[in-house]
């Protein structure tokens, strides 16, 4: 029996949304952004901004959740790139609570994203990933991605690399 499934991200998801998308920047990036970036989430707020995306319904937007209680343990929002090629299509968040890790639920989630790429006529994916994330950068990596470029960016005003995962195919 499985403990997870997958599916499209409704206006009601906004909530669940913003706390996993919380609790996994705050694990994830513990240690690559300084705590008072990870520590003073407004959940209120990103739960606010899920809610506008949702609403705009456009791109993809999925979740995966726990068969057991119902609870959102991650998602993936994709759509065409914002930075490069018009036949390109980009994951613009993966994200996954710690527990939900390593059940396929990443691969998955991609796997649906890839599919709502290729309906929508986008032949190629890029993932942009912080430099020192080692595990989702080593993830992208076993799932076929190259890194390709490098960006200067900030999060939370922390000054941060941003490196371009690519698949010339999906």
């Amino acid at each position: 029996m499985s403990r997870f499934a997958i599916r499209d991200a409704v206006l009601a998801d906004a909530e669940g949304i913003a706390r996993a998308h919380t609790e996994s920047w705050q694990s994830s990036y513990r240690g690559i952004l300084p705590p008072n970036v990870l520590d003073f989430i407004d959940v209120g707020q990103r739960a606010e901004s899920r809610r506008r995306i949702l609403t705009a319904r456009t791109g993809f937007h999925a979740v995966a959740y726990d068969l057991s209680h119902g609870d959102i343990v991650g998602f993936c929002d994709a759509g065409p790139s914002r930075r490069v090629g018009p036949a390109r299509g980009e994951i613009y968040a993966l994200y996954l609570v710690p527990y939900a890790k390593r059940y396929g639920l990443g691969s998955e989630l991609t796997a649906a994203a890839v599919g709502w790429f290729k309906r929508n006529g986008l032949q190629a994916m890029i993932i942009w990933v912080l430099e020192r994330n080692d595990a989702a950068r080593r993830f992208y990596e076993a799932m076929g991605g190259r890194a390709t470029d490098r960006i200067r960016a900030s999060v939370g005003g922390h000054p941060v690399v941003e490196v371009a995962y690519v698949w010339d195919r999906v």
